[in-house]
C-alpha cells in the first residue's frame, strides 16, 4: 500500500530522540536491501509482505507496507524505541494511555491507545 506512518518519541510534548542502535538491532532481521547512505532499508516479514523504512533526524517513516506480519515488525520496533505511530490523518497510536501527556497537545485529543499488534494497528488505519 502507498501509506505513510511515522514512528516518533515524545517527552512532555517535544519530540525526543530515539535509541538508533536498538531500532537497526529490532530490524536487522527482516532487512533485504538496504541504502545507509539514505537511511534506507527495505524489510521482508515471514508472510512476504514488505515495507520500506526510513530513518532520519530523530523519526522513522513506514512506507509501501503490507498488511500483515509487516505491521508486527512496526509494533516491536514502537515497543522496544517507546515510540507512538503517527498517521497521515493527524491521529497518534499510543501503546499505553500514559504516553498521552507526553504528546504534542494538538495530538493528545485524537490519540487511539490499542494493544500494540500488527493487526490492531490495520483497524485503527481502515477505521479512520
Amino acid at each position: 500500500m502507498s501509506y505513510s506512518i511515522y514512528l516518533q518519541r515524545f517527552s512532555h510534548g517535544d519530540a525526543a530522540p530515539m535509541d538508533d542502535g536498538l531500532g537497526h538491532a529490532v530490524l536487522a532481521p527482516y532487512v533485504v536491501s538496504r541504502k545507509p547512505e539514505d537511511g534506507f532499508v527495505r524489510i521482508r516479514a515471514n508472510d512476504g509482505g514488505e515495507a520500506t523504512v526510513y530513518a532520519s533526524q530523530g523519526s522513522i517513516m513506514v512506507d509501501r507496507f503490507a498488511w500483515g506480519a509487516v505491521l508486527d515488525i512496526v509494533a516491536e520496533l514502537v515497543r522496544d524505541l517507546r515510540a507512538v505511530i503517527l498517521l497521515p490523518e493527524g491521529v497518534a497510536i499510543l501503546s499505553t494511555a500514559d504516553d498521552r501527556s507526553h504528546l504534542p497537545a494538538e495530538l493528545q485529543a485524537d490519540a487511539v491507545v490499542i494493544d500494540l499488534s500488527g493487526t490492531a494497528i490495520q483497524s485503527v488505519i481502515e477505521n479512520l
